[in-house]
């Protein structure tokens, strides 16, 4: 019995003694110096391709030239080597790579073309556009210029481009591509994250003067039509305040219904086609019908399927699965949206999206 109490006493004293120390060190901390943050990581979206070529500029700058034995092969015009050891390889504009490995960091100052079946364990910076041939390895690559992807690529962290992005059938970028100018997606394309002013698959044709529906229009065409302010509605609704309706349980809405205000259903939401929502939508579940309007945001506690056809204004979010049927067109020119899954983003053809599209898991073109 004896020896349980030493054993529990011991227990005790170490015990209190972590919380001791640790309580001192929050009074009296040894350094005080704040963690630095760069908060430009979570403000700008190109973080990581902007951030590359600050440090290939330093780089330059510092790392020296290498004395090969062997004379250099176009395009590789130099080899330098930073102050740990690393290697950079300068290329003047041509086609690069192969079948065999390239430990080397990248730097092209012109065009640059990959062969196929090239693989790359590091990051390339191009002061042009890129153009990689198919089954092609990449680390992460940014370009000053145009971007294309052949096909069966695979990159391993991001994409940043100054000019469009074109990702070919069957690339996969495992976290982020960015572009100030647009992203393509060709089917059965995947990736986590991306973000441009335009992001569109197959099929899309742009058209011009495109807006995104607005609350004063579809109020106008909701009074000329039906002449109320909740047509479409049960009865039972209640209304949450001035302007919110709440539907405990499920809401199936006929096609051509119009609701005046913000929307939130408990349950299942369910509309037919040529329905218009002018203002916020929630539900626990989503399921628009063909060429629905939402004027606002449009939010899922769980799955949401947009419909063929439909047009959101803001942002579109689900905690677990989103799929964008054909035609679908969230955000507008100049005034940008974003579209957020928990899981899993499916877009199919002729889909298109002004601003940011980001999956816990993956965003999939089918």
């Amino acid at each position: 019995m004896l020896g349980y109490l030493i054993l529990f006493l011991i227990f005790v004293l170490l015990f209190g003694m972590s919380f001791y120390f640790a309580f001192r060190e929050w009074l009296r901390p040894e350094d005080n110096t704040p963690i630095p943050v760069d908060v430009e990581y979570v403000r700008v979206e190109n973080y990581f391709g902007t951030s590359f070529r600050a440090k290939m500029q330093e780089w330059l700058e510092t790392a020296q030239p290498v004395e090969l034995s062997e004379p250099l092969k176009p395009p590789v015009e130099a080899v330098l080597q930073k102050p740990n050891g690393e290697r950079i390889l300068l290329l003047n504009s041509g086609r690069f790579g192969g079948d065999a490995e390239h430990e080397e960091l990248l730097c092209c100052d012109g065009d640059l073309e990959i062969a196929d079946r090239s693989v790359f364990l590091r990051e390339i910076y191009c002061r042009g556009k890129v153009e990689t041939g198919a089954a092609v390895q990449l680390q992460a690559l940014a370009a000053d210029r145009d971007v294309t992807l052949g096909l069966d690529n695979e990159v391993a962290r991001w994409v940043d481009a100054v000019g469009r992005v074109w990702l070919r059938r069957g690339t996969v970028v495992h976290a982020r591509i960015s572009s100030q100018e647009s992203v393509q997606l060709d089917i059965g394309v995947r990736a986590q994250s991306m973000y441009a002013p335009l992001i569109f698959t197959a099929g899309y044709k742009p058209l011009a003067g495109y807006t995104a529906p607005e609350e004063q229009a579809l109020q106008a065409i909701a009074d000329a039509r039906e002449g109320l302010g909740i047509a479409g509605l049960p009865t039972s609704v209640a209304r949450l305040a001035a302007d919110t309706l709440l539907v405990r349980g499920d809401l199936e809405l006929k096609p051509g219904s119009r609701v005046d205000s913000n929307l939130i259903v408990q349950g299942t939401l369910r509309s037919g086609a040529d329905c218009a929502f002018i203002g916020d939508v929630k539900a626990g579940r989503v399921e628009l019908g063909p060429r629905n309007e939402v004027s606002r945001n449009l939010v899922s506690g769980s799955t949401l399927n947009v419909g063929v056809s439909c047009r959101v204004s803001k942002s579109v979010v689900a905690e677990s699965d989103i799929l964008l049927s054909p035609g679908t067109r969230v955000g507008q020119p100049g005034k940008m949206a974003v579209v957020t899954a928990g899981r899993e983003i499916k877009l199919e053809q002729d889909v298109a999206v002004w601003g940011k599209v980001s999956a816990g898991k993956s965003v999939i073109t089918i």
